[in-house]
């Protein structure tokens, strides 16, 4: 079973101190015999100035756990924590986001119909070519792609 992620724990405990949070504070003032009516003559009571104060506390709170969450979930924020993940310390969690970047990687230099396609073939092959076990040359159809490698070992075929 591998552990959650730092994103996943973020995500689930920002959920969790919200669900808490709302469940205390209602549960607390129930407890202390206080009903909406009563709580809308405490605050009324202690003046407009703590009343606006109150209501911007609340809203800067939704709208900070809104941008939170926003920036957690952004594919560009979620791709770069995976390839964090996968160039970190080894682990099954390194492991398994190391696998979907190849996977993506491979499914993108094979899919020609994708911008990027022709980077990841480049990505590949010069990684390919940096391996210590790579000794000849790698020879490629497309010459195109061949110049447009950093190393010395793939070549025009």
């Amino acid at each position: 079973m591998r552990l959650p992620t730092q994103s996943e724990v973020n995500a689930a405990t920002r959920h969790v101190g919200t669900a808490l949070g709302v469940a205390i504070t209602i549960f607390g003032l129930q407890a202390k015999g206080v009903n909406m009516d009563a709580v809308k003559v405490a605050i009324e009571s202690m003046g407009s100035t703590v009343n606006a104060i109150i209501q911007l506390i609340g809203a800067v709170g939704v709208v900070y756990g809104g941008v939170q969450a926003l920036r957690s979930a952004s594919p560009t924020n979620q791709i770069a924590q995976v390839r964090e993940l996968a160039t970190g310390p080894a682990s099954q969690n390194a492991a398994d986001a190391q696998k979907v970047l190849i996977e993506a990687t491979s499914a993108i230099a094979q899919d020609n119909t994708i911008p990027t396609s022709k980077e990841a073939k480049v990505a590949l092959l010069d990684a390919t070519a940096n391996l210590d076990e790579v000794r000849d040359p790698i020879r490629v159809t497309d010459p195109e792609l061949a110049l447009a490698t950093s190393s010395p070992l793939v070549k025009a075929a």
